[in-house]
Formats: structure tokens, sequence, C-alpha cells
């Protein structure tokens, strides 16, 4: 449909791998504008763990580490919750950097001293203060990296078309397209200004009923 919309159907000028990387771009641009600009949750996934006592750092993504996460898809992170009081779970807010040392007493991971326990995600890892007190249920929150297709066969990789917004991923795969002919693109630029305008207008009004 990229190939139709930019007329190069019969056209090997842009070959499928590089196609197939327009198209990931396209998907990753999209899945921006439905997160950023709204904060909606379009794709939002959770991951439980648990704190190790006196351990207040825990790597996102790397197997290297003994307190992994293992979150490979891992984009943003949406909230933190805390399994302080029996089988109840708490918001845990977030500290800004120049807070680092502001929660560090008490120590306590307690429902008394929930208002102190803070987390701060820094560079690869999510970072606790005070330090857990013991083993600790965290659920994390988050936005998954925007799906990639490994090339023009991948039936296995799945992306949520929402409503028909495969179209600005299209328009967006064919702009680039015939970009790299040094042909004009200002028709789709304008259908995808367009498209762009359309998606944040519905984007935000998930949630109908509220």
């Amino acid at each position: 449909r990229s190939r139709q919309r930019a007329d190069m159907e019969n056209n090997d000028f842009v070959q499928d791998s590089e196609l197939v990387d327009y198209i990931n771009a396209g998907i990753a641009e999209l899945q921006d504008i439905l997160v950023q600009e709204y904060g909606e949750d379009y794709y939002v996934l959770t991951k439980e763990f648990n704190t190790v006592s006196d351990v207040d750092t825990y790597y996102i993504n790397d197997s290297t580490q003994s307190n992994d996460l293992a979150i490979p898809d891992f984009y943003k992170i949406r909230g933190v919750d805390a399994q302080i009081n029996g089988n109840d779970y708490f918001t845990i807010g977030s500290f800004n950097f120049n807070e680092r040392n502001l929660y560090q007493s008490p120590g306590s991971w307690s429902l008394l001293g929930l208002t102190n326990v803070r987390y701060r995600l820094v560079g690869s890892t999510i970072k606790f203060t005070p330090k857990p007190s013991g083993t600790t249920a965290i659920r994390l929150w988050y936005i998954p990296q925007a799906a990639r297709f490994a090339s023009s066969t991948d039936t296995t990789t799945k992306w949520d078309n929402l409503n028909g917004y495969d179209e600005y991923v299209i328009t967006f795969a064919a702009i680039r397209m015939l970009q790299k002919e040094e042909s004009d693109v200002s028709v789709l630029m304008a259908q995808k200004a367009e498209l762009n305008q359309r998606i944040t207008q519905a984007a935000a009004n998930r949630d109908a009923d509220n």
C-alpha cells in the first residue's frame, strides 16, 4: 500500500528491506504521537518483581546483573506500585534528581513510611530511596518500544492498528520512498498533516465515557 501511495509498485529503487525500515519508523512516530501528546494508556504493560533487602538499584534489561528485571521492550515508565500493606498496592511517587537524598530517613518500607518511598529512572536502571528494608512486591507499569518488523515476510511481530491509523504509517513510508527518489512529496506531506490532525484530535478521548 505504501508502494501504491508512492506510485512505485513496479519500481525496485527502494528495496523491501528499506521499506520495512520506513514502516518501522512510521510506527514509532505514530506511537510517540499517541503516547507523548496525551499520555493515554494505549500501550501500557506491567512487570512484577520483588525488591531485595538493602538493594536500591534494579537493571531494566541487563542479563549480566543478578537483579535484572528482563524487560527487553522497555521505553517509558508509566507508574510504580508497591505491595506494602498485606495484599494492598500503593502508588510510589518519583523523586527529582535534586531530591535524591531527601527521603533516605526513615528507611522503613511500611505503611507508616510510605510517603518517603520514592523511585527514579536512572539510565538503564530503576533506583529506589530509601533502600528496601526487605522483600517487597513491585508492579511496574511501562510503555513498550514500538513494534518493529524484521523483514517484509515477518508474520510473528504483532502491531495493534488502532482504528485505521495504519494510514499514517503508509503515508509516512511513501514519503520516505519518494524522498529517496528526490521526487515531490508535497501532496503526501499534506495528507500526513491531515492524518496527524485527525489522530491528535481523536486520540485524547479514548475513554468516551468520561
